[in-house]
């Protein structure tokens, strides 16, 4: 999917769980529902397994993954430019930017590539040095000459490219002799001892003001094969067209600096902060195809992407590159966290089980009735962040929202949630890495960085075999990330409990908060099913958030 500037992304949390997937997905669609074609679901991370199971059940593809929301080069670039060829007469572009309102031409190669740009500044000094018949060499195609020229070629090859020093011949004929050089192209009026001299020994004569050529002189150049020309217009219009029909690639910038749609904005205005230029072409590494050009009122007071945040509002949590981003509304049934906007925004922050039950509010609030494979997906997270309403999170607005998701959809809520937790529970066999950071949500808190990871599970003794190789990954991450503190929670529904191993410099800390003493084998806490109620205010407060 090519991404667009007024394009709008509903998008969730990094290690994204089901109800950021589904959420995003239900947002975007109600959205479009209510007459905002432009906002589509993206994500930011894997889909996991429990949420890749309901969109196999209920046909749905993935939100476009989206990396970061960083501004790009191709987020700002215009691509309705003009494009010509190399061997197209100044004159000729020169028209067309005006007929467009354009300010830059691409030159390109035979085989696409780029050639170079010329702009209308570039133009501009073209014209400007047209008359100015001493400080050319001039080469050109005929037939382009003729055509700049609405002139008629009496005699030689309409095929041929012609060059050489253009001279006015408006002296006398001795005098003429003395300055003129073999092979020059000769303008003069209806001056035949002139044109005699020309026939003689000129690459090319051009007869202004379509004046009558005498048949000695065109028989002269036709046995010399000499192209001769009878132009409309004065002298002074002859030269300045001559001079226009030359090839913009004569005046086109060769080397202009360049960038690729994927280079991010930041580091094209870190560059070009020295440079004076006004554009800059845009083009595609692989194919060096030109995608579009960057114009230097592009780089700033750019606001960038439109997004729509759902089930999180902490930075920490969000798609890289959100300090970039133009946040429009935020979705979410969490604390607050510290993401800040640049003007005021829509929240719609709820204490309830899931953000799909709020999704699934604003819908019945707006009598939208979402289509059924949406309502299947939606139904899919209120059970999943709410334990199929096991969970101390789950309200009675959870369970309403549900069975009306059920009955449209068709879904049993037990037997759905059940299918579903037990194709959750294949993370089990995730390398350690890739476990740990599964379903991960890192904070904010009193100055420290913690992070706590959530899988719920069949069966915690197979996962607490692979204990020591969890544990590594989780000090390893620790590390990397600064951490005070990370907690892995291993919740088993059917014993309505969570198996906790804590590692980091502050895990004695953490452990002495749920009153247990800190075991590198962990602990279980039983009736602990909920990351956002029970564990984390407890790490708010031992970390003096």
């Amino acid at each position: 999917m090519r991404i667009l500037r007024q394009t709008v992304y509903v998008v969730g949390h990094k290690n994204p769980d089901t109800d950021s997937v589904c959420s995003a997905l239900g947002y975007a669609a109600l959205k479009r529902g209510l007459g905002f074609p432009d906002y589509f679901a993206a994500r930011a991370g894997v889909v996991g397994t429990e949420a890749r199971f309901l969109l196999r059940r209920f046909g749905l593809d993935a939100p476009l993954y989206l990396p970061d929301v960083k501004t790009k080069v191709q987020d700002v670039m215009k691509t309705d430019l003009l494009s010509v060829p190399m061997d197209a007469p100044i004159k000729q572009v020169y028209h067309r930017l005006q007929e467009t309102h354009g300010k830059l031409a691409v030159i390109q190669r035979p085989d696409g590539s780029l050639g170079g740009i010329v702009t209308n500044s570039d133009l501009a000094m073209a014209f400007m040095g047209a008359v100015e018949s001493d400080q050319h060499y001039l080469r050109f195609s005929l037939r382009t000459l003729l055509d700049v020229m609405q002139g008629t070629l009496l005699c030689g090859d309409i095929d041929a490219v012609v060059s050489g020093q253009i001279f006015i011949a408006a002296m006398s004929p001795p005098t003429m002799k003395r300055f003129l050089q073999p092979g020059a192209i000769i303008i003069t009026g209806d001056r035949t001892e002139a044109q005699k001299i020309a026939a003689e020994v000129s690459a090319c004569l051009i007869i202004t003001g379509n004046a009558k050529i005498d048949p000695e002189v065109l028989a002269i150049a036709s046995q010399r094969n000499m192209p001769v020309i009878v132009a409309p217009g004065d002298t002074y219009m002859a030269v300045r067209n001559v001079g226009l029909s030359r090839a913009v690639s004569d005046v086109m910038n060769q080397e202009p600096i360049v960038f690729a749609p994927e280079d991010l904005l930041s580091d094209v205005i870190k560059q070009t902060r020295e440079a004076r230029h006004r554009v800059y072409p845009v083009v595609n590494e692989k194919s060096r195809m030109v995608a579009g050009a960057l114009f230097r009122d592009d780089l700033f007071g750019n606001s960038g992407r439109n997004l729509v945040l759902v089930d999180h509002n902490e930075k920490s949590q969000a798609v890289a590159g959100i300090e970039e981003a133009k946040i429009l509304e935020i979705i979410d049934h969490h604390r607050l966290g510290d993401i800040q906007t640049s003007g005021p925004v829509l929240v719609r922050n709820e204490p309830v089980g899931s953000t799909a039950t709020i999704v699934t509010k604003i819908a019945r609030e707006n009598a939208y009735d979402l289509p059924g494979e949406i309502c299947g997906a939606l139904l899919g997270a209120i059970l999943s962040d709410t334990l199929v309403f096991r969970s101390p999170t789950c309200t009675d607005m959870d369970r309403e929202m549900a069975n009306y998701l059920a009955g449209r959809c068709g879904e049993d809520p037990e037997k759905l949630g059940f299918e579903m937790l037990r194709a959750g529970s294949e993370v089990e066999s995730l390398p350690a890495d890739q476990l740990i950071r599964y379903n991960l949500k890192e904070y904010h808190i009193g100055g420290n960085r913690a992070a706590v990871g959530q899988c719920e599970v069949v069966d915690t003794s197979r996962l607490l075999t692979r204990k020591d190789e969890i544990l590594t990954e989780m000090d390893a991450l620790c590390q990397s990330r600064d951490l005070a503190v990370m907690i892995m929670m291993f919740t088993e529904i059917m014993r309505r409990g969570t198996h906790l191993l804590i590692t980091g410099p502050e895990k004695a800390l953490i452990a002495a908060a749920f009153k247990q003493k800190f075991d590198p084998e962990g602990f279980f806490l039983p009736g602990v099913l909920s990351r956002k109620m029970q564990i984390i205010p407890k790490v708010t407060v031992a970390l003096g958030g």
